[in-house]
């Protein structure tokens, strides 16, 4: 019912439903963060609701960055299938009916048909072929990921997006919070490198299982559940640099 939901949203509102998905999930991973994690003796709610609009704006940002690495960083080679290509019926002669078969029924008269081929018993079970003039293929193989282009796609989300993410981040939570310019880039300059290196040592075998098995009407919300656990761990370092 969930899965139904989304893909319903996702079809016909799908930066809409996205952001409320991801919104909602960063909302939840703040109010566990501060409310099991955190050394303060009261709730913020005003923190969670910076969360809940950060994660509403990044989301469709998210989907469009997936779109694009799914485009220019592709697993899987794009195959043809040879058995789906036209076949020009006017390349059959009249000799060669007896040998292929159309995709209609076709009634052979008896000056088509010889006395003694009429009397052969190979005239009754010769299997009929195919318009290609092959037998029948079983169904084609998906083909195998491109390992190397899997290590492109993860090295160009985890070393370009991954750091220009987290300055958004820090630098939209600083300005919600109506820090000074000066503030928010220290706050920048103590939280950005702690984070990155925790990042490293996470998403990117997360987002390689994700490029391998998760299609990309989904990628985006699922990630978002994993990402429940990291930002916990992004809204207690933004809380613990701010303290700083």
């Amino acid at each position: 019912m969930l899965r139904l939901l989304h893909r319903v949203l996702f079809e016909k509102y799908p930066n809409l439903g996205t952001s409320v998905i991801y919104g909602s999930l960063n909302a939840i991973a703040d109010i566990c963060a501060q409310l099991f994690f955190s050394s303060g003796s009261f709730y913020n709610p005003y923190r969670t609701l910076r969360f809940l609009l950060f994660g509403m704006g990044i989301a469709p940002l998210a989907v469009m960055w997936n779109t694009y690495l799914e485009r220019t960083y592709p697993l899987r080679p794009s195959v043809e299938d040879p058995l789906a290509l036209p076949v020009q019926l006017e390349g059959i002669t009249i000799d060669k009916m007896r040998e292929v078969s159309s995709p209609r029924v076709h009634r052979r008269t008896s000056s088509s048909v010889s006395h003694s081929e009429s009397h052969s018993p190979h005239a009754e079970t010769e299997p009929m072929l195919p318009l290609n003039g092959h037998a029948p293929a079983s169904a084609p193989s998906v083909p195998r990921v491109n390992k190397a282009v899997l290590l492109r796609r993860v090295a160009m989300d985890q070393i370009v997006m991954a750091p220009i993410s987290f300055i958004v981040f820090l630098v939209c939570m600083g300005m919600m919070e109506f820090l000074t310019p000066s503030e928010i880039y220290l706050k920048v300059e103590n939280a950005l490198w702690p984070i990155l290196l925790t990042n490293w040592k996470v998403w990117p075998f997360v987002q390689a299982v994700m490029f391998l098995y998760v299609p990309l009407v989904y990628r985006v919300p699922l990630s978002g559940v994993v990402n429940l656990v990291w930002t916990i761990f992004l809204s207690w370092e933004t809380a613990r640099s701010a303290m700083a």
